[in-house]
């Protein structure tokens, strides 16, 4: 039964990286909300559930990421709810149990290799999340991976497309380089006055400096809020006393043997289990000492059984209810009889028991009760840093002396390019701009930028919008005319060189150390001159092919050398089968989304929001 996390590693591993990177979060029906109100704003819907800019950021987390991947990830929410719903058609479904070993063989909530369930509750308070969400979340990845799994893992290839693929990607070309660069040809030019002054009319858009401004802000913190609350040791005791039933649990660490028979196998497979665990169960009460041997030899329980049927610590209600009940009634060291749950027959040794103690939650309480003081303060906190910017208009200093709050100062910000990502918030960005803060010197409303996270921001300086004068640009314009002119003349005589060289005459080149190039993206060299190279005329080398490189000058390849694939060796072969057939599932997967498409409606209203 302790198996199952091998066969859901992708999926344990997605449900951990909620917890641990925030990113791609609230993939569940919870994650999602019905609504029928169109004139609401929102990203996507899917059949009767809607996508929002919160569930967009829910997923994103605390991550870092361009502009331009919101949408990737818009869409990978899109295709998950559309797995769902279709897991949900089919009853697809994951069991209690099955849920539980998942949770309990992620590393992150496990100490010493062993689950922890004050590490486990934690690691969720942390992120705001509750045991139930979790494992709900949990439940649907592992349902969906179910409904993944058919596609992903079930492509077949052909012996003769692995040979083929092998000989694209495996064979080589020995390859010397020479590059005929730009700068060389610097010396040769020259750059008119007239030509300067001609490029910058065409061009005095280019040259326009964009408006600026430089502001004062303040920024009221829930996080900050927090860091800064005192607990004394009298209030963790006293929340530990009100809460022990909860914090302090009392965990078990057994060992068990597992003779496994399904629920529904058949009277006689079920007897033949039960006698196959009694006569173990005679040699465990004969000799006890022998139990993590014989768990090892006879256990079917392959994750636990080479740990000598070792289970370790586990809470009350982890195991199903058959199992805990019999492991939360044994005495330290002693041995059940048999317990038949839905996975078989388990013989069960209680190894040790132990409970929590304040020690060991005093750090969680403490960041506990420091939110709990921060969540009844904050509102009052937001209410009085909204209500002082706007009452005292002209100065943001009022506010911080009134709240404690350091008044912070930006360099030039721009509408495109703020180095602080509060200040290039489009939120904050309008409110900078609008005449009541840009032209007026008010204070900014108080805008909620991120959870937890308020701004007011004040114009100190500003610069309009302007063109650069000729004379400020005149070096810029020349130096990129003068590379221009360099450049065209290398890739003219570069092209001169390369027709030379392929009708059999000698150039004198300054040829690079000849290296081996496979089909496969070489640093430097374009798509369409790796394909040249392995175009070339291989009956006769040396080979020559070229071609301009855009900004650089022009470069000639000397092909040397023709090198075959060498022969796939087993392994090689089973290991590049193994990863084509789970390419090809995947286009199977990507033609599955596409068809169940056609059956829920999605619809995309507004683009993701830029933060």
């Amino acid at each position: 039964m302790f198996d199952i996390v091998n066969k859901n590693k992708t999926a344990v591993t997605v449900v951990l990286g909620l917890v641990s990177l925030g990113l791609v979060v609230g993939l569940g029906l919870s994650g999602y909300t019905a609504m029928d109100d169109e004139s609401t704003p929102y990203l996507a819907k899917v059949g009767g559930y809607t996508i929002t800019d919160r569930h967009l950021e829910e997923a994103i987390g605390n991550q870092a990421i361009p502009d331009n991947m919101k949408p990737m990830v818009l869409e990978q929410l899109v295709r998950q709810r559309l797995l769902q719903d279709r897991a949900v058609a089919l009853k697809l479904a994951a069991p209690d149990q099955l849920v539980r070993n998942a949770i309990m063989q992620i590393p992150a909530f496990q100490v010493d290799g062993k689950f922890n369930d004050q590490r486990y509750q934690e690691i969720l308070a942390s992120q705001q999340m509750s045991p139930a969400i979790f494992e709900e979340k949990m439940r649907q990845d592992i349902v969906m991976r179910q409904l993944m799994d058919g596609f992903v893992q079930t492509g077949f290839v052909s012996n003769a497309a692995m040979q083929q693929l092998n000989q694209l990607m495996a064979e080589k070309r020995e390859v010397a380089t020479a590059t005929i660069s730009a700068e060389q040809y610097l010396p040769q030019v020259t750059v008119s006055d007239a030509e300067v002054k001609k490029y910058f009319d065409a061009h005095q858009a280019d040259y326009k400096k964009p408006e600026m401004v430089k502001v004062e802000y303040l920024l009221l913190s829930q996080s900050d809020l927090a860091a800064a609350q005192s607990v004394s040791d009298a209030e963790v005791e006293k929340y530990f006393a009100e809460h022990r039933q909860e914090l302090a649990k009392e965990e078990r660490r057994a060992s068990h043997i597992l003779i496994a028979v399904d629920k529904s196998a058949k009277a006689a497979d079920k007897t033949a289990a039960r006698k196959q665990a009694e006569e173990i169960l005679a040699q465990v009460k004969a000799n006890p000492a022998r139990f993590a041997e014989l768990a090892k030899q006879k256990s079917q329980d392959p994750g636990s059984a080479v740990n000598g049927g070792d289970l370790g610590f586990f809470a009350k209600g982890m195991m199903v209810k058959p199992f805990d009940e019999v492991a939360f009634k044994l005495n330290k060291g002693e041995i059940s009889n048999l317990v038949e749950t839905d996975f078989g027959f388990h013989i069960i040794q209680l190894n040790d028991v132990k409970s929590t103690s304040l020690a060991d939650v005093k750090p969680s309480v403490v960041e506990k009760l420091k939110q709990q003081k921060t969540q009844s303060q904050f509102p009052a906190q937001i209410e009085k840093f909204t209500e002082l910017v706007y009452q005292q208009s002209n100065s943001l200093k009022p506010t911080a002396d009134a709240l404690k709050l350091a008044v912070k100062q930006s360099d030039w910000l721009t509408r495109t390019n703020a180095a602080d990502p509060l200040l290039g918030n489009p939120k904050m960005i309008e409110a900078i701009y609008s005449d009541d803060v840009l032209k007026a010197k008010h204070n900014s409303e108080a805008l909620e930028l991120a959870p937890g996270q308020w701004v007011s921001a004040r114009v100190l300086e500003y610069k309009p919008a302007s063109t650069q004068t000729l004379l400020e640009v005149t070096p810029m314009i020349t130096a990129k005319l003068k590379q221009e002119k360099a450049l065209a003349l290398a890739q003219a005589d570069g092209a001169k060189k390369l027709a030379a060289l392929q009708a059999g005459q000698v150039e004198n080149l300054a040829w690079g150390q000849a290296q081996a190039f496979t089909r496969v993206a070489v640093e430097g060299v374009s798509d369409a001159n790796l394909k040249a190279i392995f175009k070339a005329n291989t009956s006769k080398l040396p080979a020559y092919v070229g071609g301009a490189v855009p900004g650089r000058g022009y470069v000639i390849y000397k092909v040397i050398k023709a090198i075959d694939a060498p022969a796939l060796s087993a392994e090689d072969q089973f290991r590049m089968q193994e990863n084509l057939a789970k390419m090809y599932g995947q286009v199977e997967m990507a033609a599955f989304i596409d068809a169940i498409r056609k059956d829920v409606k999605v619809k995309y209203q507004t683009k993701p929001k830029a933060e």
